[in-house]
């Protein structure tokens, strides 16, 4: 049972999926973007139409490609260069990052969020994701990066109408040893993050396989799916290089369907930790204006 009757105060789950679904739109070249990276097999030459013809974008990726970041002498001045010197999971993820970056850094204290804490969060996860992918011998689609930055986007929509009562019954289902977090949260609310993830990513006319990984990324083995698998992993990384201190409970199905080397995780969340100041230096130094709507987020 719920704590103290909470189960009769569940959200309105058609008002959340309206607002979801009211959230502004990704500028069309991200979204194509990303579609065309989720093909089994797309060209090079699709993801550098795409580019070319979105300058402020195309401004962007060349000045992360020319930064110090790139630890390279030789500059670049052409789209297909500053893909191959980036990798093309990476520099997705960038440009979905540089559009959803500003909504990302608002506090949301319904969650215990200050200032800034989901955005470091969420490039932490997208860098996981990036060194997942390179450890890994499985096939890791290009869009995990992507889908591990944006997992938490339904946060946003969420904490709209978490009441302080409502947030206090979440936090105390939370303490249930038989819960896990995003349990407590469908389980009082009638709705998880993950859920409005999913909705948020298919309203922007993201792939489907993005959109699952964002909604069963605390339940990775609903899919079985590798991007959602990296997003479970990169999720956790991020969550314990954040707080070294804390218990993690790695999916091992996820470690096993992506072949993952022993003592993966240690090196992993080093990898985070030793980057991740710069990666995020990347974005405060490139920023954009944000595509979500105050009213919505």
């Amino acid at each position: 049972m719920s704590p103290r009757g909470w189960q009769f105060r569940m959200l309105d789950h058609h008002k959340l999926v309206r607002a979801a679904e009211a959230l502004d739109p990704v500028p069309f070249s991200v979204s194509r973007l990303v579609a065309i990276v989720a093909q089994d097999h797309w060209a090079f030459s699709d993801v550098e139409h795409v580019l070319s013809h979105d300058q402020a974008l195309t401004g962007r990726l060349l000045q992360i490609a020319n930064s110090a970041w790139s630890a390279s002498l030789m500059r670049i001045g052409t789209v297909k260069d500053a893909v191959i010197r980036i990798g093309i999971g990476p520099t997705v993820s960038f440009a979905m990052g540089a559009c959803v970056g500003p909504t990302f850094r608002r506090a949301l204290p319904q969650f215990g969020l200050t200032e800034g804490a989901l955005w470091r969060h969420a490039v932490a996860s997208s860098l996981a994701a990036e060194v997942i992918s390179a450890m890994s011998p499985a096939e890791v689609p290009a869009e995990s990066v992507t889908a591990a930055l944006l997992h938490d986007v339904g946060k946003l929509v969420l904490a709209r109408y978490l009441t302080p009562e409502l947030a206090a019954a979440v936090s105390e289902a939370r303490q249930d040893p038989d819960r896990t977090p995003i349990q407590a949260e469908a389980d009082i609310l009638g709705v998880h993050h993950g859920e409005l993830g999913g909705i948020v990513a298919r309203h922007w006319h993201l792939p489907d396989r993005l959109a699952d990984a964002i909604t069963y990324h605390h339940a990775p083995d609903r899919l079985a799916d590798a991007v959602c698998d990296v997003v479970a992993l990169a999720n956790a990384a991020a969550k314990a290089t954040a707080d070294p201190a804390a218990p993690v409970v790695l999916p091992a199905s996820s470690v096993k369907r992506l072949q993952l080397p022993a003592h993966f995780f240690e090196r992993l969340c080093q990898h985070v930790d030793r980057r991740l100041e710069d990666v995020l230096a990347r974005y405060d130094q490139h920023p954009a204006p944000a595509v979500l709507s105050r009213k919505s987020a």
